[in-house]
């Protein structure tokens, strides 16, 4: 029997991440959803929409193991993955200007 409370805290982290998705998507929704802006941000809320699945993916992983390995490696992609799409958030604007929307 192994120890339930084992690695606590990088599966704790893991899913800090996918709240702060949520709350990435909810203000990408009420910052970037206008008008000048509507089609860019249905993409970037679409590819956040995917992450976020992969990252719910990752933490049922998490949630199932007990090798270390593997909680660290789904924390290194989770924080990877986070941060690309918090990068996308912050360069939005400039990225809808680059491609003309």
């Amino acid at each position: 029997m192994t120890n339930p409370h084992r690695f606590r805290f990088p599966k704790t982290v893991v899913f800090v991440i996918t709240g702060l998705y949520l709350i990435l998507m909810l203000a990408t929704y009420f910052l970037y959803f206008k008008e000048p802006y509507v089609g860019c941000a249905q993409r970037v809320l679409v590819a956040q929409l995917i992450a976020l699945v992969c990252q719910v993916v990752l933490n049922y992983v998490n949630f199932r193991s007990q090798s270390k390995i593997v909680i660290l490696a789904t924390l290194f992609i989770s924080a990877t993955l986070f941060s690309g799409v918090l990068s996308t958030f912050f360069n939005l604007s400039l990225m809808c200007k680059f491609l003309g929307y």
